[in-house]
């Protein structure tokens, strides 16, 4: 089956001889739920002219309100990923009302790069959702994982054979320096750290899968708080001086914390960027926000040793004022 990665364009095109107008019909729903009857979204467009009869649209951002990934949980054996990650897509498509095809796709959390080009997708069997080419720098083993969309299949893995009786995102532990899905190895190493508590940080990467990483050194914290002032009318001529003129309003805070990664290799500037460019972000386990907007890449010939600075502030206020 044919995945898609929804943060970034993906269009159906319907361009039959002689047509005047087309449609589409998309269905959505989690793994779980049953398929619906009635689509979710009926699209239908008129061929601009006679000599200009393609018709396109931009389905991606369909699927947005059916991914709500919150916090990943560590498991000890591969296990799969909550089905909140990801969903399906089935798109039905129209020539002047004539039903032309019907294709399903699996929609993940994820982006294409704008060199790879327009309706980027993968038919694999397994889809790694990280970049194997990074090593893992953990605090120690077991507290990590990466994730592997599979398609129905008996896999061989270092953890003995997993048998995926229906697709879905697998997660699997980083239980040692080397692991592997089939021929798809990655990579870890335990790093102690006996000066400062490490931070680890999680976040949705480009593939659309969690991803761990560990801010090993040291990190400064600090709270902004912000109020209103008004100036305020005397209670009467003869005022008490001590009251002042003014007054502050609707306090709140908000935490910060700048963080640094230690030394790392050179392609970890990716994730960095797909750090940076997350929607969803946690540093040990609490909602948190990037504030850093930008960073500079850097390389072992220029830096000699890379380390990277981040700037987070904590995504809820001191002050609970949900209402």
């Amino acid at each position: 089956m044919k995945k898609i990665f929804i943060r970034s364009p993906y269009f159906i095109e319907v361009d039959e001889v002689g047509q005047t107008s087309a449609k589409i019909e998309v269905f959505l729903w989690n793994k779980g739920t049953t398929e619906p009857t009635t689509p979710n979204y009926t699209f239908t467009k008129q061929i601009p002219s006679p000599t200009q009869t393609k018709l396109y649209w931009n389905v991606s951002n369909l699927a947005q309100s059916f991914i709500k990934p919150i916090a990943p949980v560590v498991p000890t054996e591969p296990t799969e990923e909550s089905v909140n990650t990801w969903c399906y897509m089935k798109v039905v498509r129209y020539s002047d009302d004539v039903e032309l095809d019907t294709e399903t796709f699996v929609c993940l959390n994820g982006y294409t790069n704008y060199l790879e080009g327009y309706n980027q997708s993968t038919t694999d069997t397994i889809v790694p959702l990280f970049n194997p080419n990074i090593k893992n720098y953990v605090k120690d083993f077991e507290t990590n994982y990466v994730s592997f969309f599979l398609e129905v299949e008996n896999y061989d893995t270092s953890y003995d054979y997993v048998d995926v009786t229906e697709r879905g995102i697998w997660k699997f532990p980083i239980l040692q320096a080397t692991e592997n899905v089939e021929a798809n190895f990655f990579y870890a190493e335990e790093l102690c750290e006996p000066k400062y508590t490490p931070v680890i940080c999680t976040f949705i990467n480009r593939f659309g899968g969690w991803q761990y990483l560990t801010f090993f050194k040291a990190n400064q914290q600090g709270i902004d708080v912000k109020s209103k002032d008004y100036n305020l009318l005397p209670s009467s001529i003869d005022f008490n001086p001590l009251q002042g003129q003014k007054q502050r309003f609707n306090f709140q805070g908000t935490q910060k914390i700048k963080c640094n990664t230690g030394w790392v290799d050179e392609n970890y500037s990716e994730l960095i960027q797909d750090l940076m460019l997350s929607e969803v972000v946690l540093l040990d386990n609490k909602p948190a926000i990037v504030k850093s907007q930008s960073f500079d890449i850097k390389t072992h010939l220029k830096d000699r040793n890379i380390n990277y600075e981040v700037e987070f502030e904590y995504n809820y206020g001191l002050i609970n004022d949900v209402i």
